[in-house]
């Protein structure tokens, strides 16, 4: 069944508290079932790709046995896909925080008969705490209210969120050989949660670049995410949209940084995009 459709898709506003209404949606290879009104479901149901720059890359690198960490992984765009690319003896351990994301990845999962994908219902940090999750009504990207934020005032418009280490998890996570992370500027407090974890395993990370989004969530500065790869012998790759990767070359990693944030201003300034998408291997 294609994706293309005639009618144009508009997505609404869904007062919180009223139930979605499911759609059945063909994306990758699996059927989704989502929340008719997200906006994500209608750029889907009108034959908009997702991320293909990305995700062409990274299923390009799974192999059957391999086991993926997919940290935010939303509705399950790359977890459902991995799934099906590692076979049944590889696994996927999705990490999502919200409970209608979850939802969305186990029920798309058993109408796929999926079973080798297990969802860990939490955020990630560097602190085991409860965090802030603002309730959307229009599509699936949650964001945790920023490092260091009091209690909102009025908590009727948020979820509460465990988050967690991951290096709290390791004996659950077992050896991990890719791992994919995006989750809207608490990249390096995830990382500053996962450095025992990171040492040891080293895994194959597809991330997403913001310095904007780390200065407003995790509170620190894009180059100190970059740092903490550079410092663990990562080389880094930038997926760009238009053109080819490019493996950033430098003779120092301070000249690697200043090239990435380089590309990050560009992408910002030429095509008003928010983040870059990078590859980065050991």
């Amino acid at each position: 069944m294609s994706l293309f459709r005639k009618k144009k898709h508009q997505a609404i506003s869904l007062p919180v508290g009223v139930a979605p209404i499911p759609a059945s949606v063909k994306f990758r290879g699996c059927t989704f079932r989502m929340p008719d009104h997200w906006v994500i479901t209608k750029q889907l149901l009108d034959g908009k790709d997702y991320e293909p720059w990305v995700l062409d890359y990274f299923l390009q690198t799974l192999k059957p046995g391999m086991t993926v960490l997919d940290v935010g992984a939303s509705w399950g765009a790359f977890a459902l896909p991995a799934a099906r690319k590692v076979g049944p003896a590889g696994r996927v351990i999705a990490i999502e925080m919200s409970p209608g994301n979850g939802r969305v990845i186990l029920e798309s999962a058993k109408t796929n008969a999926i079973d080798n994908i297990r969802l860990i219902l939490v955020g990630v940090s560097d602190t085991l705490e409860t965090a802030f999750l603002r309730r959307q009504t229009m599509h699936n990207n949650h964001q945790l209210e920023p490092a260091g934020q009091a209690a909102p005032d009025d908590l009727s418009d948020y979820d509460f969120a465990p988050v967690v280490p991951i290096d709290l998890l390791r004996g659950e996570l077992g050896r991990v050989d890719v791992m994919k992370i995006d989750i809207e500027g608490m990249e390096y407090r995830a990382f500053m949660g996962a450095k025992a974890f990171m040492a040891e395993q080293k895994p194959i990370t597809f991330l997403e670049y913001s310095p904007r989004f780390q200065a407003e969530t995790s509170r620190a500065e894009g180059s100190a995410l970059l740092s903490f790869f550079l410092d663990l012998g990562y080389g880094i790759e930038i997926l760009h949209r238009k053109k080819k990767r490019e493996a950033v070359k430098g003779a120092t990693p301070a000249e690697v940084i200043a090239k990435v944030d380089a590309a990050w201003k560009r992408h910002v300034e030429d095509d008003n995009g928010t983040h870059l998408d990078l590859c980065l291997k050991a």
